[in-house]
């Protein structure tokens, strides 16, 4: 666990962000400002100051500080990342204690901290899904996600609600990542096996289809990517289109998927397969195909 922390740190840092270390206790108040409930907070019987008499259970308030302090002196475009324990009360006589990541850029969006979570995966050989169906409270509603595992839920990734960043009074936009340390660290995944490079040419599939909004576009994708298979290089959403041809409440979805086969060229046939198969699978998942 040690090693993994210490891989994670080297990650941080290569990212070009700053460390921060505020302090463990929050005011009342100070989780409700940046949309988290004080349901499950520690009260201090007899703080030193009232502005310290909560134990935290979200290191956002903190460093959302922090990050409010550096705009305050002209440092407009940091990063700031924290390693620490939090302490929501349980049924126990002792804290749920656990260890959490949290990384914030002032300037940055929904992309910088999904950047900032697969260099983490990469490094540290974890994974996990996006879950755009559960918006964390506090965060943006449509540029923010779950990261989960089935119905467990390890962290969120997105962008800081605009009403929170006015009442902070912090400008611009803000991406957050936050990561329950204490799952990802105690892993042991299984050593990456090297594969054979595959020499034969691979064939793009663009396919467009219309889906409610309401739904998820990962449901779309992951449709894709189960009937594509071991043949799949990789699958990008490159167009979301609202306008003329699509009924409101509905948008379009473009996916660019990469295919290559694994013994030999994939012939025309074969691709064309490959791509009915797909769109049977994306309709079953609720979309349509588009003309």
């Amino acid at each position: 666990m040690q090693a993994r922390r210490r891989i994670l740190r080297r990650v941080l840092v290569g990212l070009g962000l700053d460390e921060a270390m505020p302090s463990p206790f929050l005011a009342a108040g100070d989780l409700a400002t940046v949309g988290l409930t004080e349901d499950n907070v520690l009260r201090i019987a007899n703080p030193l100051v009232a502005e310290e008499s909560i134990l935290r259970t979200s290191l956002r308030p903190g460093i959302l500080r922090s990050l409010r302090y550096n705009q305050s002196h002209r440092a407009p475009q940091i990063g700031l990342w924290e390693i620490g324990h939090v302490y929501p009360k349980s049924d126990q006589q002792l804290p749920d204690e656990t260890e959490q990541l949290i990384i914030v850029v002032a300037g940055g969006d929904v992309e910088t901290s999904l950047a900032q979570w697969n260099a983490i995966c990469d490094a540290l050989s974890v994974g996990t899904q996006l879950d755009q169906s559960r918006i964390p409270a506090g965060l943006h509603a449509g540029r923010s996600a779950t990261l989960a595992r089935g119905k467990k839920v390890v962290g969120v990734v997105g962008e800081i609600d605009p009403l929170v960043l006015d009442i902070l009074g912090i400008e611009g936009r803000v991406s957050i990542l936050e990561v329950d340390l204490t799952v990802i660290l105690n892993e042991e995944p299984k050593p990456v096996q090297a594969k054979d490079i595959n020499r034969y040419p691979s064939s793009d599939l663009d396919l467009a289809f219309v889906m409610e909004d309401t739904v998820p576009a990962s449901t779309l994708q992951r449709a894709l990517r189960q009937a594509a298979g071991k043949q799949l290089v990789s699958i990008d959403l490159f167009d979301v289109y609202r306008g003329k041809g699509v009924a409101e409440g509905f948008r379009g979805l473009a996916f660019r998927l990469r295919v290559q086969g694994v013994e030999a060229t994939l012939t025309e046939s074969q691709l064309a397969e490959l791509q009915k198969s797909c769109v049977a699978a994306a309709v079953k998942a609720g979309a349509t195909l588009r003309a």
